[in-house]
């Protein structure tokens, strides 16, 4: 039992050391098991169409292949929301914003087809878990407006639907954003 337990302790501190050495030599991790990461490919679309390219590194062309048959709108889209910072962007935090004009702004936020339909928008473009997520939210957001309005003897119940509709709108673009280019499911 001692060999074993011992064995297990010299292991975990050859990983720390070795991560300690990475983090000297100013190398990135990964989070989960500690081993030093080689390449990071965290994609980010490029000014060219059809190709990604690493936003660690605007050197490394990645090809995304089903980005040219995307509709313009959408690459439009895109590279607007790929000029506000990629995968760091929400809807509500964009790192590059001040690089930003107004219609590229508008591009990120703005969705006519998120706004009228809203979850069955989300679910056409294949995001059940964020239609799900952002309904229950909307949902809550309405429930606590009507509370509010109805202790203050105001009369909202004929404006709540504008408050789910506004959260799809803003939310569409970037969701689909990560979704497609960014390969990722979220819940949230």
């Amino acid at each position: 039992m001692c060999g074993a337990f011992t064995h297990i302790r010299d292991q975990h501190y050859g990983v720390l050391r070795e991560m300690r050495h990475a983090i000297a030599r100013g190398a990135p991790f990964c989070a989960g098991c500690g081993a030093e990461v080689t390449a990071i490919t965290t994609p980010s679309l490029a000014t060219e169409q059809g190709t990604l390219r690493s936003s660690f590194d605007p050197m490394l062309p990645k090809t995304f292949d089903g980005f040219n048959r995307l509709p313009e709108k959408w690459r439009q889209r895109f590279a607007a929301i790929d000029k506000a910072g990629g995968e760091r962007v929400r809807w509500w935090r964009w790192p590059n914003a001040k690089e930003l004009t107004a219609k590229e702004k508008r591009l990120i936020t703005a969705n006519l087809w998120g706004f009228v339909f809203g979850p069955f928008y989300y679910l056409y473009l294949g995001l059940w878990r964020k239609a799900i997520t952002l309904s229950l939210l909307a949902l809550a957001i309405d429930l606590i407006l009507g509370i509010v309005g109805d202790a203050l003897n105001l009369s909202v119940d004929r404006f709540l639907w504008i408050v789910s509709a506004v959260i799809f709108k803003q939310c569409a673009n970037v969701d689909y954003y990560r979704k497609t280019i960014l390969k990722r499911r979220e819940w949230w």
